[in-house]
């Protein structure tokens, strides 16, 4: 497997790359989904970044269908999301879980979508796989993202 000669596996399903000179082509995203296969959260990621305190962040996100995240936020870094394969949906929520907006990504279409800092967003998965690049600044720590609770965020 691609994957595990070119990366680290640092978590579950959670994989950073032994190198920034990394191209990322059909053999690894294919590893990358397989991987999701095996996760009870049908999640993969590989981090082109090689550890969460680079200052960069460009992950590849492998989603296998049903796949649903949490509404949350990240406070202090915005993100931009690149869809690769499939189809999902990209939706904003108010301070009170309200939905605002929904967009739908898709993967090969060029399209990029970015949310601002502080804002509510969630993703869900709307064909068998979904891949993007989620590209953002770290360092990553344990509160660079909150998550959505009915008491107001």
């Amino acid at each position: 497997m691609k994957l595990l000669e070119v990366s680290v596996e640092t978590g579950k399903q959670i994989f950073h790359s032994k190198s920034w000179s990394l191209t990322v082509d059909d053999e690894l995203i294919s590893d990358l989904i397989q991987e999701a296969k095996k996760n009870s959260n049908n999640k993969a990621r590989l981090c082109i970044h090689g550890n969460p305190e680079e200052t960069m962040q460009v992950t590849y996100l492998a989603f296998i269908a049903p796949y649903e995240d949490r509404v949350h936020c990240h406070p202090q870094r915005p993100e931009v999301l690149v869809p690769v394969i499939g189809k999902a949906e990209s939706r904003t929520f108010d301070s009170e879980g309200n939905l605002l907006t929904t967009q739908i990504m898709h993967g090969g279409s060029g399209q990029s979508f970015s949310t601002e800092k502080g804002i509510w967003h969630s993703l869900k998965v709307l064909t068998d796989q979904f891949v993007l690049i989620e590209i953002g600044i770290g360092p990553f720590r344990a509160d660079s993202t909150l998550f959505f609770d009915k008491k107001g965020g």
